[in-house]
């Protein structure tokens, strides 16, 4: 179902622009987290810093591949969201494909969040098996952020589905009529 609305139109591809810039900090972000550390100096140009969590303290590569991986989570969540906004700007609000668009985003939300809640443990577990570090402990941490995200996701997720069932409406409405 295509609807003409100017005004969302307009704020899609804005919000369009506004993700694609994100994402473009998010990989910027990432490789100058990665050259640091590969040329050893943590401290230079330290307007960029990795947050780590408590388990990853003493690990800074294992802190910087997890950073990377849910890193990418969110990469492919905000690709799906562009994916979303490019639809909005041609009126498609309510299709099958925005609503999957829409899903897909909270999913990485998701996915993203619990990636960063049990990626230091498994990363520590894996790394203390193989013999790597010397790592005494691994535990899984979780904080209100991550409660918060959850929530997020949990609420895209009913609007997806309020947008799948608006379609399905219509629909319906256009075979009585």
């Amino acid at each position: 179902m295509i609807t003409t609305c100017d005004r969302a139109i307009r704020v899609a591809r804005w919000l369009r622009y506004a993700i694609l810039t994100t994402m473009c900090f998010i990989v910027a972000a990432n490789v100058f987290l990665a050259w640091r550390s590969l040329i050893g100096h943590p401290d230079i140009l330290s307007m960029v810093q990795l947050e780590v969590t408590d388990p990853l303290v003493g690990h800074p590569r294992l802190a910087l591949i997890a950073n990377a991986l849910v890193s990418l989570i969110y990469l492919y969540g905000l690709y799906r969201l562009v994916k979303l906004m490019r639809l909005f700007e041609r009126g498609d609000f309510f299709s099958t494909q925005a609503t999957s668009h829409l899903r897909a985003f909270s999913l990485s939300l998701l996915f993203a969040t619990v990636a960063g809640c049990l990626l230091p443990a498994v990363e520590l577990a894996t790394s203390r098996a193989m013999g790597l570090n010397h790592v005494q402990n691994a535990s899984i941490q979780m904080d209100i952020s991550d409660v918060w995200m959850i929530l997020i996701s949990t609420l895209f997720f009913l609007i997806a589905w309020i947008m799948g069932e608006a379609r399905q409406l219509a629909e319906d409405n256009q075979l009585i009529i």
